[in-house]
């Protein structure tokens, strides 16, 4: 095993260029270059992996080497012989992944009911079994998320609502259909696709001109191994959006204040008390309660509208582009090259 190579894990390479800025961040880090592959790439018997290799000077070259002491995972898998194949290769190596994976939305809720301190913080949550599990739930709870298990990025989430004596199923701020219970379920079964979606109580995080907002708290490792909070920024969604996601036409705003504008002063303060608090704990509660090491999460919070801050997710591998649009492309930049930091320390550092 080397310590001068910085593995990269990803399910899929295609031109390794793309991977460019990855590299930089790993030589600024100390590193000599970063060994590029996927997880079918890794040779569990011979105990080497086929990849691309990145030297300054030289760039990419396709290359057979042995493992690396450190590794990063950076990718997004979708399907399950993938998914499996990537958690093989960290259960089976001696190599030092930064983080480890969570497991679904509801993996991870249950492992972040395992602490009192987020049980007040935390949305009643179950899993939907089916159409019949929504209808009840909302019928307990007036208005619920309907949440891909295994979503990202706010897609596929949708809302339903009783409507007087009948029902609304929304999904992406657009109406999917209304009517009476058979005529919702229906709908609902059709959307859902077969595909396996958590439950959770609706609360109304609309700001005044009615989008709904959220925080993102970015909680990552740094050099010396340490938890610290990176930055923290409001999310604002789209007009008539049911999410807060940029991805979907959103704005992002520095938290202070946007909070400011909507609260007292002294509330503004206990909430951003509480925030930090929390993204204090979190990381290391779930470190402890799973017994895996993580790098990074992006904790999303909500305030509703009588001020009670909620947790909505905890994200191991959280996007950072409201950083940039909040605090500019060098705080963008010293996120994103932390992480190559921590996986330096855990290069250097084997204990």
């Amino acid at each position: 095993m080397t310590t001068n190579l910085l593995g990269i894990m990803t399910n899929h390479i295609g031109n390794p260029r793309r991977f460019h800025p990855h590299a930089q961040a790993a030589v600024s880090a100390g590193f000599s270059g970063v060994l590029l592959f996927v997880p079918q790439g890794v040779r569990l018997l011979g105990k080497r992996i086929d990849g691309y290799m990145y030297t300054p000077g030289r760039g990419w070259v396709k290359t057979s080497r042995e493992y690396p002491v450190a590794a990063i995972d950076i990718g997004y898998y979708t399907k399950p012989e993938t998914v499996q194949r990537s958690i093989r290769v960290k259960q089976a190596t001696p190599i030092r992944f930064t983080g480890f994976a969570s497991g679904n939305k509801w993996t991870i809720q249950q492992h972040l009911l395992a602490s009192e301190a987020l049980k007040p913080h935390l949305l009643p949550t179950i899993p939907m079994r089916s159409t019949g599990d929504a209808i009840a739930f909302a019928k307990e709870h007036g208005t619920i998320m309907i949440k891909p298990i295994n979503g990202k990025g706010g897609k596929g989430i949708m809302k339903l609502t009783r409507a007087g004596t009948g029902w609304a199923l929304v999904r992406n701020g657009r109406s999917v259909v209304s009517g009476s219970e058979p005529t919702v379920r229906s709908a609902l079964r059709l959307a859902a696709g077969g595909g396996k979606y958590l439950l959770q109580r609706w609360i109304d995080i609309r700001n005044p001109e009615g989008r709904v907002y959220d925080i993102r708290s970015l909680v990552q490792k740094d050099g010396s191994g340490q938890w610290v909070i990176t930055g923290t920024a409001v999310r604002e969604g789209a007009r008539n959006s049911i999410t807060s996601n940029i991805s979907g036409g959103g704005r992002a705003y520095e938290t202070k204040a946007y909070l400011e504008k909507l609260f007292d002063p002294d509330k503004t303060s206990e909430l951003l008390d509480k925030i930090e608090f929390l993204s204090g704990h979190i990381p290391a509660h779930l470190e402890a309660d799973y017994g895996k090491r993580f790098a990074e999460f992006g904790l999303d919070f909500a305030v509703d509208r009588s001020g009670a801050l909620w947790l909505l997710e905890a994200n191991i591998k959280p996007g950072k582009s409201v950083i940039r649009k909040v605090y500019g492309d060098e705080a963008a930049k010293r996120c994103f090259r932390l992480h190559y930091q921590f996986a330096r320390y855990l290069a250097v550092n084997p204990k």
